[in-house]
């Protein structure tokens, strides 16, 4: 694609946002007793889905259960989308803001500041706390904004972006769901189809001139980076609240082969980009199978 070709995509997109956009300070959510006699998100998400675990508990606890979840879910995404932040603007902070891509990013960010908010009140609506990261996640967040060139960024938050749109697509249309979650889900998905077409167009323009050792190092930690939020969607902490035993939890969880199909469906556009793209090789394929993404 010409410069002007990539200008001119970077225009459509921001014509798009101001066609269609949402203010969620405008949204209407469940309160907290209403949000008791649904799911936090469709069952079938639930790493515990389907385990002996999940066949011993009642309709009741299983939608506590998944309520705690997605909490967990939506706070590893307001944690993702504000280092995204960090990172871009850091790159980009001495760009021209007259720049079509400068210009899309300035607006994304906007976007990804109400989606945080959005995610805050949809999990207070759900009457669940937050529930903080480990060491490891928290260094790793350290890093990422702190160090991340410009493919990484796109790259990491891309991956992030498409298994939560995969999930939501699901969370919008289950009936079941809290209100808050479907209208959440729904808002998410619509903006954030204008992201993945931003963050695919970058990530693909920053490689396509960039040295081998360079494209390697960045597939690499990319694949690094997915891994980790893969593994940070599960949260020791977040079963021990709803009473349940985490070693239980554990080894359920590693032998439910319904867990890694759903993980391998969440992932199945961003693996498939990256297919596309000559951004697979057999070490990053190997940690892709390690966490359950392929």
């Amino acid at each position: 694609m010409t410069e002007s070709g990539v200008g001119t995509l970077f225009e459509s997109l921001l014509e798009s946002a101001g066609r269609l956009s949402f203010d969620p300070r405008d949204l209407s959510l469940d309160d907290e007793s209403d949000a008791e006699h649904r799911y936090g998100m469709s069952p079938q998400w639930s790493p515990l889905f389907g385990t002996s675990t999940w066949h011993s508990m009642s309709e009741s606890d299983r939608m506590r259960l998944t309520r705690h979840e997605v909490a967990h879910f939506l706070g590893i995404g307001i944690w993702l989308e504000l280092g995204l932040q960090v990172a871009l603007l850091r790159q980009n902070h001495s760009a021209s803001p007259a720049r079509p891509d400068v210009k899309f990013l300035l607006n994304e960010c906007a976007d990804e500041n109400m989606h945080s908010l959005m995610f805050v009140n949809a999990i207070a609506s759900l009457g669940v706390d937050f529930y903080s990261r480990d060491r490891m996640m928290t260094m790793f967040g350290w890093l990422f904004r702190t160090f991340a060139w410009e493919e990484l960024a796109y790259g990491i938050i891309l991956a992030g972006e498409e298994m939560f749109d995969v999930m939501q697509r699901d969370w919008m249309t289950t009936a079941d769901v809290a209100e808050a979650i479907r209208k959440t889900a729904y808002i998410h998905v619509v903006e954030e189809s204008r992201h993945m077409v931003f963050a695919r167009r970058k990530l693909r323009d920053r490689l396509a001139n960039a040295s081998r050792a360079r494209r390697a190092t960045s597939m690499f930690v990319i694949a690094i980076g997915t891994h980790l939020i893969a593994k940070s969607l599960i949260n020791p902490t977040v079963y021990e609240d709803v009473g349940l035993d985490w070693d239980t939890v554990k080894s359920d969880i590693g032998e439910n082969e319904h867990h890694r199909m759903m993980f391998r469906r969440a992932a199945e556009p961003f693996i498939e980009f990256l297919s596309r793209e000559g951004l697979l090789n057999r070490p990053t394929r190997w940690i892709y199978r390690r966490s359950h993404l392929l």
